[in-house]
């Protein structure tokens, strides 16, 4: 609610991806296909409605990250929230992808939520 520019352009990221998989929306041109659209963490993900069904291990990568969000000027107040978060994230993915039983010993990682079903030939 906050960030009206992120909404919309989740809103211009939705229909973009309708129209690339429209049969008939402009006859005659390719059809491309619908990929999934992922959408990323918001910080007021209780307000968004927001909720995770994929967590993506960032550890390798995390000391890159936050070096760039450190670079956030004027943001300072959110620079610890967003560390904290990963970190959070990173509990839930060893979590998850087995915790104590084996899981991979990720650090940090990354929440999104697939707004789209997936087709899949096998489950795991």
């Amino acid at each position: 609610p906050y960030n009206t520019d992120h909404m919309n352009t989740t809103q211009f990221a939705l229909e973009t991806r309708m129209m690339a998989q429209a049969w008939g929306h402009n006859p005659g041109e390719k059809v491309l296909g619908a990929p999934q659209l992922y959408l990323f963490e918001p910080h007021q993900t209780e307000q968004m409605q927001w909720k995770p069904n994929i967590f993506l291990d960032i550890s390798d990568v995390w000391d890159r990250k936050w070096a760039a969000i450190q670079c956030m000027q004027g943001q300072e107040h959110l620079w610890h929230f967003y560390e904290n978060v990963a970190e959070n994230r990173g509990n839930h993915f060893r979590r998850n992808s087995g915790g104590q039983a084996g899981g991979k010993a990720a650090t940090h990682a990354e929440g999104f939520e697939a707004i789209f079903p997936r087709t899949v030939d096998e489950l795991d």
